[in-house]
């Protein structure tokens, strides 16, 4: 069954920038939490990453967009453009990559990851759906990115 697997990362901007580490071929690669240089790579990485687990697009959308505005980032284009790009390309199997500078030095990385994956079919599901049928239930999806602002 195709899904999609969210995943979100707040940190330090020079820490996204060191970017070997942030390659499937780089040691430290797993053991690492910033954002691969692919955004397909984020499915090599441990499941304890995964922040939702979908089988709906509008709800994975969703679950992108309350993290915008939990970080009260301005989005360019406006969110109702991002939004439905990324419903759209959701629907083909695509995948979604967003990023924000949050002031200071933090950087904010939020994906959802179509599985299986166009780009890669062979590579395993890291966190199947739940068996009871439908996505992951909002209350748990909420908690998928709760943050500090970077110094």
């Amino acid at each position: 069954m195709r899904h999609v697997h969210a995943y979100a990362w707040f940190g330090r901007r020079a820490d996204f920038d060191r970017e070997a580490e942030r390659r499937p071929d780089h040691p430290s690669f797993a053991a690492v939490e910033t954002p691969p240089m692919r955004v397909v790579d984020w499915l090599r990485k441990p499941p304890g990453l995964v922040r939702g687990t979908f089988t709906e697009p509008g709800e994975a959308v969703d679950w992108l967009t309350e993290r915008v505005r939990e970080q009260a980032v301005e989005s360019q284009p406006p969110l109702a453009v991002r939004r439905a790009y990324a419903l759209s390309t959701l629907g083909w199997g695509g995948d979604v990559s967003w990023g924000y500078h949050t002031g200071g030095t933090g950087f904010l990385s939020l994906a959802l990851i179509s599985c299986p994956n166009r780009a890669e079919p062979a590579l395993p599901c890291p966190a199947p759906p739940p068996d009871r049928g439908g996505d992951q239930s909002p209350s748990s999806a909420r908690r998928a990115l709760r943050v500090r602002r970077a110094p």
